[in-house]
């Protein structure tokens, strides 16, 4: 039963960072830096269309195929 939850918390924690990485990567690519000062044009939400349009791979695909593949290997064993 522990290894079940250990691959289940496993993939809710890469499904997580993937979301985070995919997030940070946004805000990036939509920033200027002028001397010290860092201008955003992202908008603020967490979830929105950014997710659809730029990071469809990393806030969308991966997090749902590593819940997916997590929960499969959790059921088999």
């Amino acid at each position: 039963m522990r290894k079940r939850i250990n691959i289940i918390v496993v993939a809710i924690v890469l499904a997580i960072l993937s979301f985070a990485y995919a997030r940070y990567d946004y805000t990036n690519k939509h920033s200027v830096t002028i001397a010290d000062t860092k201008l955003s044009v992202a908008n603020n939400d967490l979830f929105g269309d950014w997710m659809k349009k730029d990071e469809m791979i990393f806030a969308i695909v991966i997090p749902v195929g590593l819940l997916a593949v997590g929960f499969v290997l959790a059921v088999k064993k």
